[in-house]
């Protein structure tokens, strides 16, 4: 069977079109960039869906995975329309930005969430600027943050990270079109054993 070759500018419409369908109202900013060696894309948004969800639909676009444990790039394997393809994005990158309205949220969140830990220690509401400045990893909670890489930063972080504007996510026709088939294994047989597809029986 023979393998049609997706250009990285190619693959970017396919994947518009999926985040167009799976994430109605959200404005998706895709980028791509050809470099020496392979190319990659990169999405941003605002708000909404979270990044795993976005991931989700995204991602399945990919043609390849890293392996840091032998600094590998390894290969993905698809089928669209019933036909082998290869896309032409290596890697995909999401990355959500996020208003002051949701900071805000993520904020009232954990105050809420930790009242009794900024009263005692007499520590008042963080601020959006605050958050955007970085000012709160050096905030942190009595009985709550024992390490370095611990703060207030973090747990909003956390709060804004997972949330999401939707439930479920709806079907992208685009990507229901498009399935792994494999990659190359060698990650498996001399690596971290990172895998594609499920290796369930």
């Amino acid at each position: 069977m023979s393998t049609k070759y997706l250009s990285c500018a190619e693959t970017a419409k396919l994947v518009r079109q999926a985040l167009k369908e799976a994430f109605p109202g959200i404005k998706f900013s895709v980028r791509s960039s050809n470099y020496s060696g392979g190319a990659s894309m990169r999405i941003e948004w605002l708000d909404g869906p979270n990044t795993a969800q976005v991931e989700a639909v995204a991602c399945r676009f990919k043609a390849s995975y890293f392996d840091g444990g032998i600094d590998y790039k390894g290969s993905i394997y698809h089928m669209m329309d019933g036909q082998q393809v290869r896309f032409g994005a290596d890697f995909i990158h999401c990355q959500r930005q996020f208003s002051d309205a949701a900071i805000q949220t993520a904020i009232d969140r954990t105050y809420s969430r930790y009242a009794g830990n900024f009263k005692s220690d007499g520590i008042d509401k963080p601020t959006v600027q605050q958050y955007r400045n970085g000012d709160l990893w050096s905030v942190r909670l009595s009985g709550l943050h024992h390490y370095g890489n611990q703060g207030v930063q973090a747990d909003v972080s956390e709060a804004l990270y997972k949330h999401s504007d939707r439930m479920k996510v709806a079907q992208s026709a685009t990507a229901g079109r498009v399935f792994v088939t494999h990659d190359d294994g060698y990650s498996r047989t001399n690596g971290s054993g990172f895998s594609a597809v499920s290796l369930d029986a």
